[in-house]
């Protein structure tokens, strides 16, 4: 059973690694926003990140996943270290401004939790908008 949840954890990151890939290919500009579906599960967005990191080195993204069951998402933003156009940890924070999200991070990388999945299409608003 644990092989087999890894296993669907693993096809279920690579279906979003292919979808965040495919957004960045059709997207003009630099940035990116998103919303994805690997619930609030930070390893997975982890290997999101280092998967589309490898790929794509002129784009920031950002992006928002939720677990609707815990009513919570996570918010994150991360570019290539060589992309200096974006501060993405500036970015989450104004992204996720007033709705009490914890987290942190660096200019190439940050990550908050957020309760309340309701505030969603706030967020990516202001992502969209910064």
């Amino acid at each position: 059973f644990v092989a087999w949840k890894k296993e669907a954890a693993a096809a279920k990151t690579k279906a979003v690694t292919d979808e965040v890939l495919a957004a960045a290919a059709s997207t003009e500009g630099e940035k990116v926003v998103l919303r994805v579906d690997v619930g609030a599960d930070s390893k997975a967005a982890k290997a999101i990140q280092q998967a589309v990191g490898k790929k794509i080195k002129d784009k920031s993204f950002f992006l928002v996943s939720a677990d609707e069951a815990a009513d919570r998402y996570i918010a994150m933003a991360f570019c290539h270290k060589s992309n200096k156009a974006v501060d993405c940890k500036k970015w989450v924070i104004a992204a996720t401004e007033g709705t009490g999200g914890k987290g942190g991070g660096k200019p190439d990388s940050a990550q908050f939790t957020i309760s309340g999945v309701s505030s969603i299409n706030s967020v990516l608003e202001k992502a969209k908008s910064f």
